[in-house]
Protein backbone atom coordinates (compact mmCIF):
# COMPACT_ATOMS: atom_id res chain seq x y z
CA UNK A 1 0.00 0.00 0.00
CA UNK A 2 1.62 3.19 -1.32
CA UNK A 3 1.72 6.39 0.72
CA UNK A 4 -0.98 8.78 0.55
CA UNK A 5 -0.90 12.38 0.28
CA UNK A 6 -2.81 14.39 2.45
CA UNK A 7 -3.36 11.70 4.43
CA UNK A 8 -4.61 11.72 8.30
CA UNK A 9 -3.51 8.85 9.60
CA UNK A 10 -1.15 10.05 12.92
CA UNK A 11 -2.33 13.27 13.46
CA UNK A 12 -5.16 12.03 16.30
CA UNK A 13 -5.51 9.61 18.21
CA UNK A 14 -8.39 8.05 20.06
CA UNK A 15 -6.68 7.11 23.16
CA UNK A 16 -5.99 9.85 25.90
CA UNK A 17 -2.83 10.12 28.08
CA UNK A 18 -2.01 8.33 30.26
CA UNK A 19 -1.83 10.39 33.64
CA UNK A 20 -0.53 7.64 36.18
CA UNK A 21 2.66 7.01 33.61
CA UNK A 22 2.85 10.66 34.45
CA UNK A 23 2.49 10.89 37.87
CA UNK A 24 5.18 8.27 38.17
CA UNK A 25 7.49 9.59 36.56
CA UNK A 26 7.00 12.86 38.28
CA UNK A 27 7.44 10.95 41.79
CA UNK A 28 10.52 9.17 40.31
CA UNK A 29 12.31 12.34 38.94
CA UNK A 30 11.62 13.93 42.73
CA UNK A 31 12.60 11.14 44.50
CA UNK A 32 16.22 10.65 42.00
CA UNK A 33 16.36 14.75 42.77
CA UNK A 34 16.44 14.25 46.54
CA UNK A 35 19.14 11.25 46.25
CA UNK A 36 21.73 13.47 44.45
CA UNK A 37 21.02 16.24 46.42
CA UNK A 38 21.66 14.43 49.73
CA UNK A 39 24.40 12.32 48.14
CA UNK A 40 27.81 13.26 50.32
CA UNK A 41 30.52 13.40 47.76
CA UNK A 42 33.47 13.60 50.69
CA UNK A 43 32.51 10.08 51.89
CA UNK A 44 33.01 8.15 49.03
CA UNK A 45 36.12 5.96 48.32
CA UNK A 46 37.64 6.54 45.08
CA UNK A 47 36.21 3.36 43.11
CA UNK A 48 32.51 4.40 44.47
CA UNK A 49 33.44 7.96 43.01
CA UNK A 50 34.66 6.03 39.35
CA UNK A 51 31.58 3.72 39.30
CA UNK A 52 29.47 7.16 39.63
CA UNK A 53 30.84 8.94 37.33
CA UNK A 54 30.51 5.88 35.12
CA UNK A 55 26.62 5.86 35.59
CA UNK A 56 26.08 9.38 35.23
CA UNK A 57 28.00 9.98 32.01
CA UNK A 58 25.56 8.55 29.59
CA UNK A 59 22.82 10.68 30.00
CA UNK A 60 24.79 13.55 29.91
CA UNK A 61 27.21 13.00 26.82
CA UNK A 62 25.56 12.45 23.78
CA UNK A 63 26.02 9.52 21.98
CA UNK A 64 27.55 9.14 18.58
CA UNK A 65 25.27 8.87 15.42
CA UNK A 66 27.53 8.26 12.76
CA UNK A 67 30.96 6.14 13.42
CA UNK A 68 31.55 5.99 9.85
CA UNK A 69 33.97 8.77 10.25
CA UNK A 70 36.15 6.61 12.76
CA UNK A 71 36.33 3.39 11.16
CA UNK A 72 38.22 5.46 8.44
CA UNK A 73 41.38 3.26 7.22
CA UNK A 74 44.04 3.53 8.95
CA UNK A 75 47.73 3.57 7.82
CA UNK A 76 49.78 0.43 7.90
CA UNK A 77 52.99 1.30 9.23
CA UNK A 78 56.19 -1.61 9.23
CA UNK A 79 58.16 -1.04 12.55
CA UNK A 80 61.56 -3.27 11.61
CA UNK A 81 64.48 -3.29 14.62
CA UNK A 82 67.67 -2.88 14.03
CA UNK A 83 70.36 -4.00 16.92
CA UNK A 84 73.55 -2.45 16.02
CA UNK A 85 75.31 -4.17 19.21
CA UNK A 86 75.15 -7.69 18.12
CA UNK A 87 77.05 -6.44 14.38
CA UNK A 88 80.43 -5.51 16.35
Amino acid sequence: MPFEKNNTYGEQTKRGKNKSSELLKEHLHKIANTVVNELDLGRLTNNQRIQLIKAVLPYLISKQKNIEDLQQEQPLFQIEIIDSLSKN
